[in-house]
């Protein structure tokens, strides 16, 4: 199905999500781009995103999209702002009407444990403490999806994870919002983690207040 998860962040963002059980034929029916990935996974996830984004916004012209230079896709002259994510078995996609908006989705996977290291920093790590192993595990997917969302919503290169980004709670519930600080150059500003933790994954999307 195509939506899989909906959500009116408030009046003006909005995200959704695409749980991908479709092949990539399914896709390439109806997204006509040229694909240059050799990975199928990859691929796939390329593709649904894209087709999420389609339908969520069927005036955008998927031809004329680019990369900046942080990697972040964008149209030159249409009056929204956008993010894409993806990762195994899932696409996700926000859009903004007025200020800049990223989102990332992750697994909640045992491999997180071995990048912790880039992207928490000390008052992060104090947070898990006390917590159990398992709830360890989800809070550090929490902390590195609000990371890259805030890397995205940032637009800015030369970020540092640890000591740029700051989130200040933990995701308590199974959805929420916290706040975060960016400490970047001359900017210093709090943003908004809105958060929803699904059976295996955790989605964050970020906006400013």
């Amino acid at each position: 199905m195509p939506f899989f998860y909906q959500q009116n962040i408030n009046e003006t963002q909005h995200l959704a999500i695409w749980s991908i059980t479709e092949p990539v034929s399914f896709f390439e029916t109806d997204v006509k781009l040229a694909v240059h990935i050799q990975n199928e996974e990859r691929k796939l996830q390329h593709l649904a995103v894209r087709l999420l984004f389609k339908l969520m916004m069927p005036e955008a012209d998927l031809n004329k999209m680019v990369m900046a230079d942080n990697g972040k896709p964008y149209l030159q002259g249409v009056p929204f702002h956008f993010s894409f994510s993806h990762c195994k078995g899932y696409a996700a996609v926000a859009v903004s009407d007025n200020d800049p908006i990223g989102i990332d989705i992750e697994m909640i996977h045992p491999r997180i444990l071995k990048v912790a290291h880039k992207f928490l920093n000390d008052s992060e790590k104090g947070m898990l403490v006390e917590l159990s192993v398992e709830e360890q595990l989800k809070q550090m997917a929490f902390f590195w999806a609000a990371k890259e969302a805030m890397y995205k919503q940032h637009e800015q290169l030369g970020i540092d994870f640890v000591n740029n980004f700051q989130v200040l709670a933990l995701a308590n519930e199974k959805f929420g919002r916290v706040a975060a600080k960016i400490s970047h150059k001359d900017i210093e500003k709090v943003v908004q983690l809105d958060y929803h933790f699904g059976e295996d994954y955790i989605c964050v999307t970020c906006f400013t207040s």
